[in-house]
């Protein structure tokens, strides 16, 4: 005997990193400024991620990833430079300059550097 209930199923879609739709700077300055706390937070966890992995320096990118954030959104990068005391705190900037999808080679053989590289992205 056929029932007249029909089930229907729901997909439940994991929604989007705002982290995954940052491939520039200009990404970054067309956010929400309500966004940027979220974008701060995936950050962080994309860092944490990654890290523990690979190793890395991941104290110091911690604590720049607001100043990073706000960086982009006020200056007018590659036209603007920035000038890091330590290089090791430019993690944050290399996800927002088109390197979030070879952010896990951070320090492998092959992968993205430790340090800031000009040679790693034309997006600075």
């Amino acid at each position: 005997m056929k029932s007249d209930f029909s089930e229907t199923t729901t997909t439940t879609e994991t929604p989007k990193r705002l982290l995954d739709g940052i491939h520039s700077p200009a990404d970054i300055k067309a956010l929400r400024e309500q966004d940027l706390p979220q974008l701060a937070q995936e950050v962080r966890e994309e860092l944490i991620r990654v890290l523990s992995q690979t190793g890395g320096h991941l104290g110091p990118n911690l604590g720049v990833v607001e100043l990073t954030i706000a960086l982009h959104r006020v200056f007018n990068t590659p036209k603007d430079r920035f000038v890091m005391d330590v290089s090791h705190q430019g993690y944050v900037h290399k996800l927002f300059t088109g390197r979030l999808d070879r952010f896990s080679t951070m320090r492998q053989f092959g992968g993205l550097n430790g340090f800031l590289l000009r040679t790693e992205n034309t997006k600075r």
